[in-house]
């Protein structure tokens, strides 16, 4: 996998997992202040992440993946929104 390619993967994830942040985040009964707190960020800055005033960085998405990870009914909604994939993950690292 070229450079170009992995990035074209890496922001298909992020704009995934903006688009599906806030059903996450419900499925994992959390709010914006709580996630916030968990990645260790300000909850303005999650807040303009969901609003999409605000690109997401590569090792954001990776720290709402394990977040995410942690709660069984959030980890179904990753792979069935195609969020993560532990394959294209295995490819770049």
């Amino acid at each position: 996998m070229n450079k170009e390619e992995r990035k074209l993967g890496q922001d298909q994830y992020m704009e995934k997992m903006i688009k599906y942040l806030p059903t996450l985040r419900s499925a994992a009964r959390i709010t914006q202040n709580q996630l916030a707190k968990k990645l260790g960020v300000a909850r303005s800055t999650m807040v303009v992440i969901e609003s999409r005033g605000r690109k997401l960085q590569w090792n954001m998405y990776l720290a709402m993946v394990l977040v995410f990870m942690q709660d069984e009914n959030s980890r179904k909604l990753l792979e069935s929104f195609e969020v993560y994939d532990e394959k294209f993950l295995q490819k770049i690292t």
